[in-house]
């Protein structure tokens, strides 16, 4: 929940890899919301206009990232990223969607 995290890691050289599932919000919080409460209003949870880069947040402190639209994807990714013995940062992109 830090993007300080990411700085720490790429400034103390670990190699760390990090796998933001990205739905542009809180939809984990959407989905609870509404089977507990019945309601699909939702005020601060799409990180929207602005939407956030987290592949070029990453590369602004020298951490290589990519994202990837296919979850299918995700296992050659991983060993790709661990195999650099960098820190790495992989942008799964995901629905925004609470049904899906």
């Amino acid at each position: 929940y830090s993007i300080q995290a990411l700085w720490t890691a790429a400034h103390l050289n670990r190699p760390i890899t990090y796998v933001i599932p990205n739905n542009q919000g809180y939809k984990i919080i959407k989905q609870r919301l509404m089977s507990f409460r019945g309601t699909d209003k939702y005020i601060g949870m799409d990180l929207t206009h602005p939407t956030i880069d987290y592949v070029k947040l990453a590369e602004s402190m020298g951490v290589p990232a990519i994202r990837i639209h296919d979850p299918a994807e995700l296992n050659a990714a991983i060993r790709l990223a661990t195999r650099s013995n960098k820190t790495n940062l992989i942008e799964v992109m995901m629905s925004p969607d609470i049904n899906t």
